[in-house]
């Protein structure tokens, strides 16, 4: 059994990736590291995340209570899984999306809502799911079902971050459409995958910020009423925690890999993996320049590495910001918090 490259610790090798390639967690120490058979090694360019995290600082008290928190998460929806295996499945039809859609009533319902929005809704009230679904179409059907299903983790009870939380998931719903609208531009066959990769990108921020809102004593105490802080830490440590949330998933290696590497990409080991990576990297600048990030950074589309590497020209990109609000508007009028 290979072993943490950074602790020794051993690791469960089950997981596979693209081409061998499987982005690793340890449990023990938090280091993200890479398997490739029964080897195991570091990510080039990064280092040690506990030289970041010293003891007794807020980067540490934050991976000593991120495994506890993970564990409390809800698990991913049935129907989440569910959705994206028809999608795959190519004798699938439509009808057997509306048939898993009818077994949760509640998304059942915001699936009828947003097929009867002033976007989408036609001369007549619809009250049938498939008639709703045959409205809509299998690709907005399907993107809805996992907004829907996703929403609700970004839900807090905490007054003081319930602001930052529906501002990440603001962005987390602009980011989704334009890794969907990106991979349609660029004929990427996984655009279904990317739209949920783009709602879980900055899933660690969301565990952050509830083990923040939680804790009031000691180090941890320190990030209340300070949001430059918080938002420092969470650019930090994030990507990390986003990592070892997918891991508690089961998600497949996709969706490891653009969560870490979003901010990253080029340095994804694996050619397969990486084009995706690149795709949520954009989408999440593209949402950030349209207005739909978390804080007031300037982004320059003009010069963006994953849009030299995916060959998108500043018009396309234009277009696609040009029609972004109206295109998230119905899915956050039935989502989130």
């Amino acid at each position: 059994m290979p072993g943490c490259p950074y602790c020794k610790e051993n690791v469960d090798p089950r997981a596979s990736g693209a081409s061998g390639f499987t982005l690793a967690a340890c449990p023990t120490c938090m280091n993200p590291f890479v398997l490739e058979g029964d080897h195991s090694s570091t990510i080039p360019g990064t280092s040690d995340i506990r030289l970041l995290a010293r003891e007794g600082s807020i980067g540490e008290g934050l991976l000593r209570a991120a495994p506890r928190a993970i564990q409390e998460l809800p698990v991913l929806p049935e129907i989440s899984t569910r959705i994206m295996q028809l999608l795959r499945d190519p004798e699938s039809t439509l009808k057997d999306i509306a048939e898993t859609i009818r077994q949760d009533q509640a998304i059942a319902v915001k699936i009828l809502q947003l097929a009867n929005s002033a976007l989408y809704g036609g001369l007549s009230t619809i009250s049938n799911l498939d008639a709703a679904c045959a409205r809509l179409g299998t690709r907005t059907v399907a993107n809805a079902v996992q907004a829907v299903a996703n929403g609700n983790l970004y839900v807090t009870g905490h007054k003081e971050f319930r602001e930052l939380m529906r501002s990440y998931w603001v962005h987390a719903v602009a980011t989704a459409h334009c890794a969907n609208q990106i991979a349609t531009a660029i004929a990427e066959p996984r655009g279904d995958a990317l739209f949920v990769a783009g709602l879980i990108h900055d899933i660690g921020a969301v565990v952050l910020l509830d083990i923040i809102a939680s804790t009031r004593r000691g180090v941890l105490g320190e990030l209340h009423g300070s949001p430059e802080l918080v938002n420092e830490v969470l650019a930090s440590y994030s990507h990390v925690v986003g990592l070892h949330v997918v891991h508690h998933w089961k998600l497949p290696p996709l969706f490891a890999v653009t969560t870490y590497f979003h901010h990253a990409p080029d340095l994804v080991m694996s050619e397969e993996l990486r084009t995706a990576t690149h795709v949520v990297c954009l989408a999440n600048a593209v949402a950030e320049a349209s207005g739909f990030g978390v804080d007031d950074g300037k982004v320059s589309l003009v010069t963006h590495q994953s849009a030299k590497y995916l060959g998108l020209s500043d018009i396309k990109l234009a277009v696609m910001r040009a029609d972004l609000e109206d295109a998230i508007k119905p899915l956050l009028a039935i989502t989130g918090p």
